[in-house]
């Protein structure tokens, strides 16, 4: 391994490092990000079932139910009995759930802005165009598959998992698609 390759892995690394060390009271909302994770897929996916959530989310159903506790507790969302089935409960954002999405939003661009500002638009596509080589590249190697080989699709997002009331769930060849684990390919 040459120098510069070495360079651009300290790189990645010193951006993860930097990325991290964000303090959380630095953020300008006033919830974990786990909370902020369930609103979000809450918000894109109103009556989402718990079960769906745990399978989005890739936590425990005990992690969620914790998490569901809390932002119920704190008036953000509303558990409801599912009438079809009554062991299914779905979840839907309160009003101050869907005023909390949207100020976290806000709060998520503005934060993006001020940490990217160094960059030009220029600068901030090729850093985007380099990355995801990288880790398209990474996830091969990872998987021992060839240069040649088709790429991945790309990872699901929070909209996307099948609902049951969704036209595809009816279509048998319709994959399930299942969110890649964390650190997942980045997509800009």
């Amino acid at each position: 391994m040459s120098n510069r390759d070495a360079d651009v892995i300290l790189a990645c690394l010193k951006l993860a490092r930097a990325m991290r060390r964000i303090p959380p009271e630095r953020r300008e909302y006033p919830f974990p990000p786990a909370v902020g994770r369930l609103l979000d897929c809450a918000a894109k996916n109103p009556g989402v079932s718990s079960r769906e959530l745990c399978e989005f989310l890739d936590v425990r159903p005990s992690s969620l139910s914790e998490i569901l506790s809390r932002a119920e507790a704190d008036g953000f969302i509303t558990r409801t009995v599912d009438e079809d089935d009554r062991r299914v409960q779905r979840i839907n954002l309160s009003d101050r759930g869907r005023k909390a999405v949207s100020d976290m939003e806000a709060a998520r661009n503005r934060e993006a802005g001020k940490m990217t500002s160094c960059l030009t638009d220029e600068e901030k596509e090729q850093f985007c165009a380099l990355c995801d080589k990288l880790s398209t590249h990474m996830e091969r190697m990872a998987l021992d598959l060839p240069e040649d080989f088709p790429r991945p699709p790309r990872p699901p997002r929070p909209g996307d998992f099948p609902r049951p009331d969704h036209p595809d769930r009816d279509d048998p060849d319709a994959p399930l698609r299942r969110p890649l684990p964390r650190g997942g390919r980045i997509k800009c």
